[in-house]
């Protein structure tokens, strides 16, 4: 029961409850018994009193010789005296004091008292009311006696209930204080420790002291257990918070390292990088990623050994010794020496274009970030150099289509007019050599080659113009309307009108230059050679996303030959027209004139169509 006590504060509690609720129920048993005992007392002292007033009437009663009347007030001190030990706390035959007292008095007033007054009373002894009441003295002392004997028992009893109260409220008053103290040692300092430590841990403060409550109850069990988890809390707290600076500093390096990738690939995107950018890019990179000793190497395709090799602290040590055609086919790490090296090859499609080399001390090794960081750099840079040579290859491309278009447009024109100035010459040789010089003749071929040197003038203008055509900040509609200006201000005597809707239309460049060249050449062509009025030129979009461009003249129409020389130039349009995967018609209108008629679908509607196409 002991260890109950020790071990619960709700146990001790009740025990202090039940104890206080015992002793106030004592003190009212005991106060119930004590007033109860003590209720006839005072009839009692009444009764033993009114005895002396009786014997008194007696003395004055019994001399006077009614008999009758004294009879009566006998039987009536009898009936007291008997009601007298009915209601006492004692038998007459009890050892006590006040019961010897009683017998006393009963035996006086039985064997001497009532026969005294009844032979008074009959007039058998003679005694008068002084000598009488003189004679009563004695008994009636003896009454007085167990009155004050009944008067002592009363006020024992009220002692008694008194004393009984008095350590019933003593007792209770210690049962409270000893609960007040309980409570406040054992539970309200307990409690407000508790509080403020939860106050603490609700406001994120897991580190204050301790709680100290060394109690066995459930307050030193909750004490305990709110210490153990404050450790544990505060503990986590504090590998949290070094675990969210480690993943901080890590997400710090990530984001450097996106944004050095993101600045290198607009880089990339802006033009080629040479070795000594390279070498730039490279320390940065060494910064970013952490990494010291790193190789760059960088070298032809075809060829054996580096043309540039871009360094980044001590170097690798183990370039001197192998061949690079080893290195660069080496993938992954490998233990040379007292150092461990890490090669990335720059390669795509098959075509190897160096190798990115990182050297550690040997036992030291990279983490997976950084390897992922190291094979990402060298893409970027396999990225890079396969974008310069790609576009180089384009821009060769580039250069030879567009040499054999001068080509051809030289062929078509200009070398077309020497042949025939050539032609003409002979003519004039022959004219010039013969007997008899025909002047008409001469004045003829002369004035041909006059025409044809006109004509080639002419058209090495317009080829001059051609070649020098750039499509500048407003697109293929500017370029137009600023050719449209130009032919308008040669030739007022033609109306061109324009009807331009592909503003919305993304072309490529390779698109508009095609597009444009093959406008140019039908509308010089409609102009020159038509002989109308009226050039109408319209370039609109159809409903399956292909491209209409339409040239009319209101001329005579295209001929029976149209590939004859200096007409309409249908070769070369016609390989624009293929050029741009579309399909070209020359034919004559029956209003009269020459509608050219081209039709091609752009890149970005066959690429759209493409996706539709791979998602249906």
């Amino acid at each position: 029961m002991l260890n109950r006590i020790r071990q619960s504060i709700v146990y001790r509690i009740g025990t202090l409850m039940l104890l206080t609720v015992l002793v106030a129920l004592s003190s009212m048993v005991a106060s119930y018994i004590i007033s109860d005992a003590a209720e006839n007392d005072a009839a009692a002292v009444n009764l033993a009193g009114s005895l002396r007033a009786m014997n008194y009437r007696l003395a004055a009663t019994a001399p006077s010789g009614d008999s009758e009347a004294t009879a009566t007030l006998a039987n009536e001190v009898t009936l007291r005296l008997t009601r007298v030990l009915s209601i006492s706390d004692f038998n007459a035959s009890d050892n006590l004091r006040a019961a010897h007292n009683y017998r006393k008095v009963l035996e006086s007033w039985e064997g001497e008292i009532r026969p005294l007054l009844e032979s008074i009373a009959a007039g058998q002894s003679s005694m008068d009311s002084l000598q009488l009441a003189t004679h009563l003295e004695p008994f009636i002392a003896d009454v007085d006696t167990l009155v004050l004997d009944y008067q002592t028992i009363a006020e024992e009893k009220i002692s008694l209930l008194r004393l009984v109260q008095v350590a019933s409220l003593f007792s209770i008053v210690a049962l409270v204080y000893l609960s007040l103290y309980i409570l406040h040692r054992s539970v309200e300092q307990p409690l407000k420790q508790l509080t403020n430590r939860s106050l603490s841990i609700a406001q994120g403060d897991f580190n204050q002291h301790r709680l100290e409550i060394d109690s066995e109850d459930e307050l030193g069990v909750l004490a305990r257990t709110i210490n153990y988890m404050s450790d544990e809390i505060h503990a986590t707290h504090r590998d949290l918070a070094h675990r969210v600076e480690l993943k901080t500093a890590q997400l710090q390096k990530s984001h450097e390292a996106l944004d050095f990738q993101y600045r290198l690939a607009r880089r990339i995107s802006e033009g080629p990088l040479a070795g000594a950018e390279l070498g730039q890019w490279l320390g940065e990179f060494a910064n970013v990623a952490d990494l010291s000793n790193l190789d760059l190497c960088l070298m032809t395709p075809e060829g054996e050994a580096p043309y540039e090799h871009l360094v980044e602290g001590y170097s690798n040590r183990q370039c001197s010794g192998n061949e690079c055609r080893v290195c660069v086919s080496t993938c992954g790490p490998s233990d040379e020496g007292n150092f461990r090296v890490y090669r990335f090859p720059l390669e795509v499609d098959k075509r190897n274009y160096g190798v990115l080399m990182c050297t550690l001390p040997r036992g030291n090794s990279l983490d997976e970030e950084q390897q992922q960081r190291l094979a990402t750099f060298a893409d970027s840079v396999t990225a890079a150099i396969a974008i310069n040579e790609r576009e180089a290859q384009e821009r060769r491309m580039a250069l030879l289509d567009e040499r054999a278009i001068i080509a051809r447009e030289l062929h078509d024109s200009l070398a077309q007019s020497l042949s025939y100035l050539k032609i003409q010459v002979t003519r004039l040789n022959r004219a010039n050599r013969s007997e008899q010089v025909d002047k008409a003749k001469v004045e003829e071929i002369i004035t041909e080659l006059k025409e044809g040197l006109d004509s080639s003038y002419r058209q090495l203008r317009e080829l001059l113009t051609t070649f020098r055509l750039q499509i500048g900040p407003g697109g293929l509609r500017n370029i137009l309307e600023q050719s449209i200006s130009a032919y308008r201000e040669q030739h007022p005597q033609i109306t061109i009108l324009l009807d331009y809707h592909l503003d919305e239309v993304p072309l490529t460049p390779h698109e508009e230059i095609h597009l444009l060249q093959l406008v140019r050449e039908a509308s010089q062509n409609a102009v020159y050679h038509s002989q109308g009025d009226m050039v109408q030129i319209s370039l609109t979009q159809a409903d399956n996303q292909s491209l209409n461009v339409r040239i009319r003249d209101n001329g005579i129409g295209i001929g029976n030959a149209p590939e004859k020389r200096n007409h309409f130039g249908m070769s070369i349009m016609q390989e624009r027209a293929s050029n741009l995967n579309g399909k070209m018609t020359i034919r004559r209108r029956e209003e009269g004139g020459t509608e050219v008629q081209f039709d091609f679908i752009p890149l970005y509607a066959r690429e759209r169509e493409l996706v539709w196409r791979e998602t249906g």
